[in-house]
């Protein structure tokens, strides 16, 4: 929701300039941190890598069970293991406390910046199509596609765009808790702003190589 300052005029959190005459928020929310621990920064494998790890040492480690080198190997092990996990759970927290996320009528809005905060600005005229991943935790993502003339630099989207995806970054919407209704949000609201630009269009991510098609709902695609 907006913010209300003086006269009446309509705010994004975090971003000092009001909005311009005839646009509103119709949605604004961070990334829930515990997603973006287990989706973004991969939690769960780095716990299974280390658990490998750990494991393997006790079975091939020369040291006697229950020796104080044993111990002491152990210690250090689980010590290194408890700093990376650490590490991750705090990009993760840092990385949701310092993000926010706005749909207006007109664009999207992304503040983002763990050391420098910046806004980007994504109007839907540029967006060329967009997809919904669902993940089994009921969190979620959705993932933009610009037009070519608009590229985005990785370095300040990352961490919320999609992996490896340098040359044509898409920027993407991460940790939703509420994924499906944002996205049905977001497609009316391209939908509205297409009737006044005729070149604005949302398209139907692709599943199986088919062309996509214009408006609807954004389709599931992949992380």
């Amino acid at each position: 929701m907006s913010t209300e300052g003086a006269g009446n005029a309509a705010y994004i959190r975090g971003v000092p300039h009001p909005l311009p005459a005839g646009e509103r928020v119709l949605w604004e929310g961070a990334p829930d941190a515990n997603a973006m621990a287990k989706h973004v920064f991969h939690r769960g494998w780095v716990l299974i890598y280390f658990g490998a790890m750990l494991l393997w040492w006790i079975v091939t480690t020369e040291s006697a069970i229950g020796s104080s080198d044993f111990f002491a190997g152990l210690g250090v092990r689980v010590g290194l293991s408890a700093i990376v996990l650490a590490i991750v759970e705090g990009l993760a927290r840092i990385s949701a406390r310092t993000s926010w996320y706005a749909v207006t009528n007109r664009r999207l809005v992304l503040k983002l910046g763990m050391v420098i905060p910046m806004s980007i600005n994504i109007p839907f005229s540029i967006v060329e199509s967009a997809g919904i991943g669902q993940f089994k935790d009921g969190t979620g993502q959705i993932v933009l596609l610009l037009d070519k003339a608009h590229r985005l630099a990785y370095v300040a989207l990352w961490p919320h765009c999609r992996v490896l995806q340098i040359n044509r970054p898409q920027p993407i919407l991460r940790g939703l808790r509420n994924a499906t209704e944002l996205g049905t949000l977001l497609a009316n609201a391209v939908a509205e702003s297409a009737a006044d630009d005729q070149h604005t269009r949302i398209e139907r991510a692709s599943a199986r190589g088919q062309s996509p098609e214009r408006s609807g709902v954004p389709q599931p695609v992949g992380a």
